[in-house]
């Protein structure tokens, strides 16, 4: 009998690490892919409208275009998994109603919400354009200067505060449980904090290194699994 419970015992703790890890390398995935899917497509501003069209009418924009929009895509999934693995590891040490992992939750699922948006809005013009099923002709120069805007504007606004206010809660938990090292806590703060101050300035592309630089620190937290 001791000897099965000893094997259950190691089998949880073998599952447990599993599960953290697998959240970790989510979190690094997403990472990767919202920096990548954010620095591969340059869409030039303040050009003229013929400027616009010609850099729209190339057909390799058009594919990068596209792979930022998948880019974005996988961020979002990846970010799905590595909020799940937190969420888990979240609750337990919160006990109690967990209401502050709920609404860590919560700022994340719309945080990845509105990055499908973003998503859409980016890969938009070079899907309908390069996709055989449709076949279109490109747009007017206003719905190709406008259409990427709604991408920006919405993950610099909603869905960065979104992401602001999932760090922010969880460098408080962190605070209240030491669940993780409290540099972790300090370092969510932080990012908090720039991510605020970007999306107030409407410099909402200086907020996404803070996002990548926390989702890292924390993977790199739910690897080693530490306390302290």
């Amino acid at each position: 009998m001791f000897a099965t419970a000893t094997l259950e015992t190691r089998d949880t703790s073998a599952t447990s690490l599993a599960a953290r890890r697998v959240g970790a390398i989510a979190g690094a995935a997403f990472a990767l892919c919202f920096f990548l899917g954010t620095a591969t497509l340059d869409i030039p501003q303040g050009v003229s409208d013929r400027e616009l069209v010609a850099w729209w009418s190339d057909g390799g924009h058009q594919t990068t275009a596209v792979v930022s929009m998948y880019l974005f895509v996988l961020a979002g999934l990846c970010f799905l998994v590595f909020l799940a693995k937190l969420r888990t590891r979240l609750l337990a040490a919160e006990g109690g109603t967990g209401e502050l992992t709920a609404l860590i939750v919560a700022s994340g699922s719309v945080f990845v919400a509105m990055l499908f948006v973003a998503a859409a809005s980016r890969g938009l013009i070079g899907f309908a354009v390069k996709s055989p099923a449709t076949d279109e002709s490109l747009p007017g120069a206003d719905a190709l200067r406008y259409m990427p805007q709604l991408g920006y504007a919405v993950t610099g606004t909603g869905g960065l505060l979104a992401a602001a206010l999932m760090i922010a809660s969880t460098s408080w938990l962190i605070t209240r449980t030491a669940v993780f090292g409290r540099w972790l806590a300090w370092l969510s703060a932080v990012a908090a904090l720039v991510v605020v101050g970007a999306s107030a300035l409407l410099v909402g592309v200086f907020a996404i290194p803070a996002v990548v630089v926390w989702a890292l620190a924390t993977s790199f937290a739910m690897w080693r699994g530490a306390t302290s």
